[in-house]
């Protein structure tokens, strides 16, 4: 077994029964390689602020001719068009992945985001190609939010399956960071009057795209993904290269023949989205991993991260932080984000499971979003109130880093069924970007209606219904099989989170114990298991 990785990194409890080929050096590299495709969207949130701040840039496409009215407008759609490129390629995304498969989907999405890149690159007049090219890598980059959180929840082994997770919401963090350190490294050593200021932090958008394409081909196609489509045989040939094993293993026949059965059972049902909506009314298991799912969304973009970023420059113009050393401050922020994902990935998701974190980093999340409301009603100016917002901000990267940032991806990927998984997401991921975009629009006219408190207010209420909502409503789904989660859901919405460790007790046990049932009674072929699952075996009862 995989007693030589130790640690945080992997659940002890699903640990017992993983042999430790199943932890190679090679999961970790495909989990990575795509993971990377939170790349192609957290980089472009992050670069375009201070670019339009450069000095060449402004000149190069004339922004100094703009009214203020217009000029705002302009800078308006250039920030935020990728947000609606992304919600628009979030929704689209569905049914290409369930067509073409996660890997391709990935694939071809990340060209597009290229062709933008090269787009953007090359222009050196014309704005409107800038946010057309933006456009295009928010549609690819949101495509690629949906294909990769599911891609990587279908690949992982449940021992690891958080950590793997958490590596997409890591890179989209790392891209934030890139994008604020390109500007501020682009800033101190490139003249104000180059191209090359603002063209190089463009060029390290590429980075994430030349990665998936180098590597993606090495990788597999998901074994799920094959299992719907009907193709066994391809299905097990996925799972013995990702898993380091032999067809005949144990671990890899269990695993699979719990594949094959929720699959076989899942083909008699519709796939489509009507079948999808009656499902949601029929089947209370599936409506509550709905609402959680969905419920994420508002509670990632309810924190109050963007609005606090909206009015970091008016904290630390409080304190005397302006220039370039906001821009210093931008990367630290950042910063902090990568770290402390990375720090759930490594020490949390797998030590202390999903609920806790996502309870632990939403209420630091609140008590953050409620001192800066305090300071912005009643201490804006005041010195010490302003060092202390400073902290404040730095304090709030550190709670979305460990609760939201990677559980509002994560918890759709893991909990919904294999048929609607890429339906669910792309719904999921499509809130999020709606939600985000309705509310950076609306923010400054929040401010003007209610003043710059009003809408830390909002969100700290708003953050805590969530959080309570969350107390209530989610089990611990650490450890436990995907094919086996709507087990866990089976008891009233309000009170799955307070029988959490029972459930998540039990319905481990029952698959080991079912694990134990199917490998006692190993078939000596894989048509032989692939038939014996159709036929129903023993042991292969799942609620799906």
């Amino acid at each position: 077994m995989a007693g030589g990785i130790s640690g945080s990194l992997i659940n002890r409890a699903a640990l017992q029964n993983t042999p430790k080929e199943v932890l190679s050096w090679y999961i970790y590299f495909a989990g990575m390689i795509i993971a990377t495709s939170g790349g192609l969207h957290g980089y472009n949130s992050s670069n375009m602020s201070g670019i339009l701040k450069m000095h060449d840039f402004k000149e190069s496409f004339n922004l100094a001719s703009y009214s203020t009215t217009a000029y705002a407008n302009l800078t308006g759609w250039v920030t935020s068009i990728i947000v609606l490129g992304g919600l628009v390629g979030s929704l689209i995304s569905a049914p290409i992945n369930d067509y073409f498969g996660r890997r391709s989907t990935l694939f071809g999405f990340t060209l597009i985001y290229t062709v933008g890149c090269i787009m953007q690159i090359t222009t050196s007049s014309n704005i409107n190609l800038v946010i057309g090219a933006r456009a295009l890598e928010g549609f690819a980059g949101g495509a690629a939010t949906v294909t990769g959180t599911m891609y990587l929840a279908e690949i992982a082994p449940k021992a690891i399956r958080g950590l793997l997770g958490a590596l997409f919401s890591t890179n989209i963090m790392l891209g934030v960071a890139l994008g604020y350190w390109g500007n501020y490294g682009a800033i101190l050593n490139i003249s104000d009057n180059s191209h090359w200021q603002w063209r190089v932090p463009l060029l390290i958008q590429f980075i994430p795209a030349v990665t998936i394409i180098a590597f993606l081909p090495f990788i597999p196609e998901s074994p799920r993904w094959y299992a719907l489509k009907g193709k066994s045989d391809k299905a097990l040939q996925s799972l013995v290269r990702l898993r380091r094993l032999p067809s005949d293993h144990d671990y890899l026949i269990a695993e699979y023949s719990d594949i094959i059965a929720v699959v076989e059972q899942e083909r008699t049902m519709s796939i489509s989205w009507i079948g999808l909506g009656k499902e949601l009314v029929s089947d209370k298991s599936l409506r509550r991993r709905f609402i959680i799912s969905m419920m994420a969304q508002l509670g990632f973009n309810f924190s109050g991260g963007n609005s606090i970023t909206y009015y970091q420059n008016s904290i630390l113009l409080s304190v005397g932080i302006t220039g370039n050393n906001s821009y210093l401050f931008s990367g630290v922020y950042g910063l902090v984000k990568v770290l402390s994902v990375f720090f759930y990935a490594l020490l949390c998701a797998e030590r202390f499971g999903r609920r806790k974190m996502v309870l632990v980093g939403a209420t630091i999340n609140i008590v953050c979003v409620t001192w800066v409301a305090i300071y912005l009603g009643a201490l804006t100016g005041n010195k010490a109130g302003g060092w202390v917002s400073v902290a404040v901000l730095c304090i709030f990267a550190v709670g979305y880093g460990i609760g939201w940032a990677p559980n509002g991806f994560g918890l759709p990927a893991e909990t919904m069924p294999n048929r609607f998984r890429a339906k669910v997401i792309s719904l999921c991921i499509g809130l999020q970007y709606l939600a985000n975009f309705l509310l950076v629009r609306f923010f400054p006219n929040m401010v003007n209606g209610i003043g710059a408190k009003g809408p830390f207010i909002v969100f700290a209420v708003v953050s805590t219904a969530i959080l309570i909502f969350f107390f209530l409503a989610l089990p611990e789904v650490k450890g436990v099989g995907i094919e086996h989660m709507g087990e866990l859901f089976e008891g009233h919405l309000l009170a799955n989170g307070l029988r959490s460790h029972r459930a998540n007790k039990a319905v481990r046990e029952e698959e080991a114990a079912n694990a134990a049932t199917v490998n006692d009674s190993k078939p000596t072929s894989h048509s032989e298991y692939v038939e014996s699952v159709k036929a129903g075996a023993p042991g292969q009862k799942e609620k799906v």
